[in-house]
């Protein structure tokens, strides 16, 4: 079956916010609402994690537990409506918001990018319902992308409308099975992405150029330095950023 991949012109016009615009020195750390709004006030589109709670809610936090974000280690998936508005980012004064609030606080101004992160509890099917019916009641222009081929196949199959995209890498601290299968994306014969999203330091790569080849976008991850910018600019469609480098072209 021959797919015509989805190919948005916002998905390569900008370099995209990883995590938002966040600069943490200034009070918006990653996966904020201060940080998608200064995105938003500059214009770049984003990335952004959601997870599904155990409680069903849709939340939007990068890591599997608290550790590293809050300094309490805890599950991420226990975290209940009520724990939300407690549960401060980086000793801040903002809190891990829902997957409604950040869109609610973008209003569609930019496009985003939502990873979507399964977990080792949270209901696949659950999880993808739930994200498209949270966008279904918005306007605005979004991807969606995830590691987990099963993922992208429940988007296929929930007839999502929006481009589809897998994300992958050399998967380092994945077992060699994992590590094999990511790396060589063989799952895209079945979902078909529109969009690959891959770590930069895994670039270049003869597979990811054999998809490119086939008119799939190509999203380099995560750019720290002008160094990097240049290589992606190189192998990739466009970038995903967490310091955008000083004289970049934007």
């Amino acid at each position: 079956m021959v797919v015509t991949p989805l190919r948005p012109a916002w998905l390569t016009s900008r370099p995209i916010a990883h995590r938002g615009l966040h600069d943490l020195a200034a009070g918006r750390p990653e996966n904020s609402l201060a940080a998608f709004e200064a995105a938003a006030a500059a214009g770049y589109p984003c990335e952004l994690d959601v997870q599904l709670t155990d409680s069903g809610e849709l939340i939007v936090l990068h890591d599997a537990d608290l550790a590293r974000v809050t300094g309490a280690a805890r599950p991420s998936t226990t975290l209940t409506a009520g724990d939300l508005p407690r549960t401060r980012l980086f000793g801040g004064d903002q809190h891990v918001p829902t997957l409604a609030q950040v869109l609610e606080r973008v209003g569609g101004r930019i496009p985003l990018l939502i990873e979507l992160k399964r977990g080792t509890t949270a209901n696949p099917r659950a999880l993808v319902r739930g994200v498209l019916e949270d966008l279904g009641n918005r306007s605005g222009q979004y991807a969606l992308s995830s590691f987990d081929p099963a993922l992208l196949r429940l988007l296929r199959a929930e007839r999502a409308g929006y481009p589809v995209g897998q994300i992958s890498g050399l998967l380092k601290t994945q077992g060699p099975v994992r590590r094999l299968a990511g790396r060589t994306m063989v799952g895209n014969f079945v979902t078909h992405p529109d969009f690959i999203s891959y770590e930069l330091a895994g670039l270049p790569s003869r597979i990811v150029d054999v998809w490119r080849g086939r008119g799939v976008l190509v999203l380099a991850w995560t750019i720290k330095s002008a160094a990097d910018e240049r290589k992606a600019r190189k192998y990739a469609d466009n970038f995903i950023f967490d310091v955008l480098p000083e004289g970049s072209a934007h």
